[in-house]
């Protein structure tokens, strides 16, 4: 199967040098007897580094997952996990739903969308300044975002 390519991981499972058995991994973390994973790809967690884990992830695993935004198989790679859960301080119940591509570009619209906000509410603007929104309102306007091709032709 293809997955999304991940631009750390890959789009391959990771083999690990450990050998978990499925029971192993199965008990290690309350969701993992419902989804489908990468039994060769376990690596032991730190459970010490992750935040307020009431039922800490004490195995991470290289998951299968389909992407809730476009439907392309992707992995939630193990070493990701240990970044999110160990490095980061993610809640160790969070979990991804979306592929790299899907996430970055949600990242990216969050960007486009605060510095629209950001620039159409400045009192004065210079005007490279008025040039990036006019552009941002287009490209809002494009995705559907702004109703009234009015609005984008205002700003000057």
């Amino acid at each position: 199967m293809d997955y999304v390519n991940h631009p750390r991981y890959g789009n391959k499972p990771i083999v690990s040098e450990y050998d978990f058995t499925n029971s192993e991994i199965d008990d290690a973390y309350w969701r993992y007897k419902g989804i489908e994973y990468f039994r060769e790809t376990a690596i032991p967690a730190d459970i010490t580094k992750q935040v307020d884990a009431l039922y800490p992830r004490r195995i991470y695993v290289d998951i299968k997952e389909s992407c809730r935004s476009c439907s392309r198989p992707f992995i939630f790679y193990a070493l990701e996990q240990q970044y999110w859960f160990e490095v980061l301080s993610f809640y160790i119940d969070s979990h991804c739903v979306r592929c790299i591509d899907c996430r970055r570009q949600e990242r990216e619209f969050k960007d486009i969308r605060r510095t629209y906000c950001e620039l159409i509410s400045k009192q004065e603007r210079t005007a490279a300044e008025t040039d990036t929104l006019k552009s941002i309102a287009e490209q809002l306007f494009e995705l559907g975002l702004i109703k009234d091709q009015s609005k984008v032709d205002k700003i000057r």
